[in-house]
């Protein structure tokens, strides 16, 4: 609260921001003169979206201040509250203005100067103003759209005209004004840019949403991501023209086809274009102007290694200048690399600097590979939100869309989740559902399995969607990796399928036995058996090994 603050009905401001969706709040605010203005205050919506609140009387709840941090105490005061409200929508988590209640609220000298408002702030307060908003929206490009044209029409085509015409000291305001310009534009933002090189944009949830978890961890560690769209490399003529041919989307991105579920496809890709904007390299030119803006290429997680099933210079950043690669957390399937293939990949993995990977097997794997034995183990860049944090970006999805589509109420009775890559497990749901009691069964299809054969099909179901339904499940039934990963992470009771026989080469269930035993989650892997788990002594585990994975990113990207 700001000294110069009054409140009108501050119970109903509380009990709104208490009872509403998970976010940053704050309340209605006005110039203090216009209290005794005539006639009430016109309505507005108990909770309307904004990028804009300010530090006096906002709500912040405890396990969201820990995923956005604090203050940026060198503004001391002036944008404080915008670079915050901006970090957090920059990691997922909205803010809402709320319609109940009023904050009266002083703003500097405002006072009627002839035709307009002067405000009358000293000359070092508009050096502040102009320096830190400026510094803002630099550092946070598209995020900042909505406060770069609020600052152009307020700061510049309304009070500077204002501050010339209208007040005193006019000389030493216009200085400082033109030197918080100045330091605006050419001060450091803070921030750093890393090309990341990850899998995403196919019709598979997990894959998504792992990409969306770690372009967020980085964000949070003061580093702007660049997804990299997948480019051939050498920059042979065919390669060329096939990365022109995929920059133009005359190559199909989409990996499976004919689609069968358009709906659900058209919202993945909404979620992609609006939280995992990417870049296309088509040339050594584009290659040259990305490696002098980023300081690091990152190799990111799921199972870029896997040379088993595919094995491209791309994920193995062959393009990269020497001395700026890393990875985080990748895989490689199942920790075997075929013989053929040993010598082409150590000659990849020879330049690269911090190296970790998600699975133990894997970390074995490349060890004896590189000779080297510095390389860490970590979690899935999913661990590294909180379970607080996923339920907030759950609570954008659309929840009256699920219950109309997954049988009426479907999100408010209790119902087992199913989520499966490989058909042919049809029969053990239905048992698992009525050993558990549950009358109501919802399923996704998955690119790899798009005919789900049991339970309510919701069809159109993006990654928001996907999180919540895993959220509200009495029950999950699951053979995808991510599907077990994230209800570990929400503490939900799992059933985990064989996706694969053991003695196939090609198995991937290697990294559902180390996720397991690394959290202590055998008991889900057991076949005709109903798991009983302490999930508070699960998740006293994941916080130690988030807090250590989340250092291990942070010395990562030094």
């Amino acid at each position: 609260m700001d000294q110069d603050s009054e409140w009108e009905d501050f119970p109903a401001y509380l009990k709104a921001a208490l009872e509403g969706p998970v976010g940053l709040y704050g309340p209605r605010v006005s110039p203090k003169e216009q209290a005794d203005a005539n006639g009430p205050v016109a309505a507005s919506p108990l909770y309307e979206p904004t990028d804009f609140l300010i530090t006096s009387g906002m709500l912040i709840a405890l396990p969201l201040l820990e995923e956005i941090g604090g203050w940026r105490e060198e503004f001391s005061v002036d944008a404080v509250d915008v670079d915050f409200v901006l970090r957090a929508k920059s990691l997922g988590i909205p803010s809402f203005r709320v319609g109940a209640g009023m904050l009266w609220q002083q703003f500097g000298g405002r006072r009627k100067k002839g035709a307009f408002h002067i405000y009358d702030y000293a000359p070092e307060r508009l050096y502040g103003i102009y320096r830190n908003h400026i510094l803002t929206i630099r550092r946070y490009g598209s995020y900042a759209d909505s406060l770069r044209k609020m600052f152009v029409r307020r700061w510049i085509f309304s009070r500077i005209p204002r501050i010339l015409l209208g007040e005193k000291n006019r000389w030493a305001k216009w200085k400082a004004i033109a030197r918080g310009i100045r330091d605006g534009l050419c001060a450091p933002t803070g921030r750093s840019q890393v090309a990341l090189i990850t899998w995403f944009g196919t019709p598979n949830y997990g894959t998504n949403l792992q990409a969306y978890a770690l372009a967020r961890a980085l964000r949070r560690e003061g580093v702007d991501p660049i997804l990299l769209r997948r480019f051939e490399y050498p920059f042979t003529l065919k390669a060329l023209r096939e990365n022109l041919h995929r920059l133009l989307g005359i190559r199909r991105f989409w990996k499976y086809g004919p689609d069968p579920w358009p709906e659900k496809t058209a919202a993945i890709r909404a979620f992609v274009r609006e939280q995992l904007p990417s870049r296309m390299i088509v040339g050594p030119l584009g290659l040259r102007s990305l490696s002098r803006k980023v300081h690091l290429f990152l190799c990111g997680s799921d199972q870029l290694w896997n040379v088993r099933d595919h094995f491209r210079p791309f994920e193995f950043l062959a393009y990269a200048p020497e001395g700026k690669k890393a990875a985080f957390a990748t895989s490689t399937g199942n920790g075997s690399v075929p013989p053929e293939l040993t010598a082409r990949m150590r000659a990849y993995l020879s330049g690269f600097g911090p190296i970790s990977l998600r699975e133990k097997a894997g970390v074995q794997a490349v060890s004896a590979l590189t000779g080297r034995n510095d390389i860490s183990c970590v979690l899935d860049p999913t661990f590294l939100l909180t379970p607080q944090a996923w339920r907030a970006f759950a609570a954008g999805s659309r929840g009256s869309n699920l219950g109309s589509h997954a049988g009426s109420d479907a999100t408010d009775q209790p119902y087992l989740f199913c989520y499966l890559l490989r058909p042919g497990h049809e029969e053990r749901v239905i048992e698992i559902a009525r050993q558990c009691g549950l009358e109501r069964i919802v399923s996704l299809p998955a690119g790899e399995n798009p005919h789900p054969a049991v339970g309510t099909v919701v069809p159109d179901a993006g990654p928001r969607e996907f999180v919540a339904l895993l959220a509200g499940a009495a029950w999950v039934v699951t053979d995808s990796f991510h599907g077990f990963a994230l209800s570990a992470n929400l503490s939900r009771n799992v059933c985990v399928l064989k996706r694969f026989s053991d003695v196939d080469p090609a198995s991937q269930n290697e990294r559902m036995y180390d996720l397991a035993e690394r959290l202590g989650l055998e008991a889900c892997l057991e076949e005709g058996t109903l798991p009983s788990i302490d999930w508070t002594a699960v998740q006293e585990h994941i916080k130690v090994l988030r807090a250590e994975s989340e250092q291990i990113l942070k010395e990562t990207l030094r």
